[in-house]
């Protein structure tokens, strides 16, 4: 029989299980950390739905509102994307100084730099 060790093979099993391990640590290291973000992300989730629902329940007190009046401008809202899903989409913008399509995700024009128009007070955020 042929020793592996003669020739390398065990060092290189041994290193494949080294690299293998080490990959592995990353993964759970990475999954751990989404799984804290998620956790973030539904306590924050919970914390605005219970500043809504006080907003709400203020303002039912403060004025003559119904339901129906808050799931018919929940609806309106819905629809001023051309699309009743349930989701307030933003709309494409284009730069106001060179017309080319924005990013959603920057307050400044990627091609000209120009400042992006606040059309509402949560464009501002």
């Amino acid at each position: 029989m042929i020793n592996p060790l003669l020739f390398g093979h065990a060092a290189t099993v041994g290193a494949g299980s080294a690299r293998a391990s080490a990959d592995a640590a990353r993964a759970s290291s990475a999954a751990g950390s989404a799984k804290r973000d998620v956790t973030h992300l539904e306590d924050r989730l919970d914390r605005l739905s219970l500043v809504c629902m006080a907003m709400w329940s203020l303002l039912q007190d403060k004025t003559k509102l119904t339901e129906e009046d808050l799931l018919e401008r929940v609806k309106m809202l819905d629809l001023m994307d051309g699309v009743e899903d349930g989701k307030a989409s933003r709309s494409i913008q284009k730069c106001h100084a060179c017309n080319r399509v924005m990013s959603a995700r920057h307050r400044k024009c990627l091609y000209c730099g120009a400042e992006k128009l606040a059309q509402s007070a949560f464009d501002a955020i």
